[in-house]
């Protein structure tokens, strides 16, 4: 609102289930109306063969014919988790979503997922526990080896690299 503070919106989770009260926050809180689907494919091993999902959202200028169509083609589309598991891509799905009427693509992205994680952070997660408790890593005399939880990547560090980290250890 221009005095410093960031606008916060609250609203009860309504379902449990993410698509609903994602739409019920849009629709209460913002005022827009919003049809909000998602779904997840997991594979036989339990990890997620594929994810994906699709947000509308009424610009204010749209028409009753316009909502209607869109209510239509909502109304006959099949799950997210069936269009994914039959190939669909997301320009087929908004197709389908948004058939009958006259789309204007203004951008498309492809997301990636890139970690940013750094030996330069992980030493700085490492000084953040403390140097007593790194001097006693360092006393260990072993190599320490730091996972990042989101890309895999390992950074190991001797027992000299840690004593560096810890102004004062020694390492024995």
């Amino acid at each position: 609102y221009g005095n410093g503070e960031p606008y916060v919106g609250q609203v009860p989770i309504v379902s449990g289930k993410i698509a609903e009260d994602i739409a019920n926050y849009y629709a209460t809180s913002e005022q827009i109306p919003t049809v909000c689907a998602l779904g997840v494919l997991v594979d036989t091993d339990l990890s997620v063969k594929a994810a994906g999902g699709y947000l509308i959202q009424l610009l204010p200028f749209a028409d009753e014919k316009c909502i209607d169509i869109i209510e239509k083609n909502i109304s006959q589309i099949k799950p997210v988790s069936t269009l994914l598991s039959e190939g669909a891509t997301p320009q087929e799905i908004t197709d389908m979503l948004l058939a009958g009427l006259e789309p204007n693509e203004l951008d498309t992205a492809s997301p990636v997922y890139k970690c940013d994680c750094s030996r330069k952070r992980t030493e700085e997660i490492l000084i953040s526990i403390g140097r007593n408790e790194l001097e006693e890593i360092a006393a260990e005399g072993k190599n320490t080896e730091v996972s990042c939880h989101f890309c895999g990547k390992n950074y190991v560090f001797t027992a000299d690299d840690i004593s560096a980290l810890a102004p004062g250890a020694s390492v024995e």
